[in-house]
C-alpha cells in the first residue's frame, strides 16, 4: 500500500510538471505572438507611408506568413529583433524590425499578459536591391528615412569638389617642390659650365702665346 501511494504522488507530481510545463510554453508563445503583433503592425504602418516600397516590389502588396518570420530577443529579452517578409506583384523583400520594452515584469511572458505589453519601434528597414547582386538595408523610421539619401548626395556632390579644389593646391605644391629641388642642381652646372669656359679661355690664351 505505501508503494502503491507512493507511486500515486509520483505519478500526480509528474502530471503537475507535464501540465506546468505545457503551460508555460503556451504562454510563451502566446508572448511572442504578441510581441510579434505589435511589432509587426507598427512597421506595416511605416511601410504603408513608404513610396518606393510599390515600385520596388509591386503593388498590392502584403505581408508574408507569420510562420516564416523570425522573431529573436537580446539584453536580457528586453530587446526584440523580428524579420518578415513582404510580397508583392513583382518581388518580394524582408522587413527587419527591432523594438524595446519598457520597465516592468522582468519575464516577457507577465509583461504581456498582465503588465504594460508596450513594444516600441527603435528601427525599422527594407532590404533594398544593391550593387552585385546584394542587398542593403534602408531606414524606415521618420527620423532617418531622409538621412542615407542627403549623406549620399553630399558624398556625390562634394567629394570630387573638394578633390577639385585640393588638386591644384597639391601639384602646385609638388611643382613648388620640384622647382626647389632643382634649383641647386641647376646652380651648379652653371657654375661647373662657367669654371670649365674659363679653364678653355685659359688655355688658349696660353696657346696663342707661345713662341711658333
Amino acid at each position: 500500500l505505501a508503494v502503491m501511494g507512493t507511486l500515486a504522488v509520483v505519478k500526480s507530481g509528474l502530471k503537475g510538471v507535464v501540465v506546468g510545463g505545457i503551460m508555460y510554453l503556451a504562454g510563451d508563445q502566446a508572448s511572442d505572438m504578441i510581441t510579434y503583433s505589435k511589432l509587426h503592425s507598427q512597421a506595416m504602418e511605416l511601410v504603408a507611408k513608404d513610396d518606393l516600397i510599390p515600385q520596388m516590389i509591386g503593388a498590392p502588396y502584403s505581408s508574408g506568413a507569420w510562420y516564416d518570420a523570425t522573431l529573436a530577443f537580446s539584453h536580457r529579452d528586453k530587446v526584440a529583433h523580428c524579420t518578415f517578409q513582404l510580397k508583392g506583384s513583382r518581388g518580394v523583400t524582408d522587413i527587419a524590425v527591432k523594438g524595446g520594452r519598457q520597465p516592468g515584469y522582468r519575464s516577457n511572458i507577465l509583461y504581456n499578459m498582465i503588465g504594460p505589453g508596450v513594444w516600441q519601434l527603435l528601427s525599422c528597414q527594407v532590404m533594398v536591391p544593391s550593387e552585385g547582386g546584394l542587398v542593403a538595408p534602408r531606414s524606415l523610421m521618420p527620423e532617418h528615412k531622409e538621412q542615407p539619401q542627403q549623406q549620399s548626395g553630399r558624398a556625390a556632390s562634394c567629394q570630387p569638389c573638394q578633390e577639385q579644389q585640393q588638386q591644384p593646391g597639391q601639384l602646385g605644391k609638388q611643382h613648388t617642390d620640384a622647382q626647389l629641388q632643382q634649383q641647386p642642381a641647376d646652380e651648379h652646372r652653371r657654375w661647373y659650365h662657367r669654371l670649365w669656359w674659363r679653364q678653355r679661355q685659359q688655355q688658349q690664351e696660353a696657346a696663342a702665346q707661345r713662341p711658333t
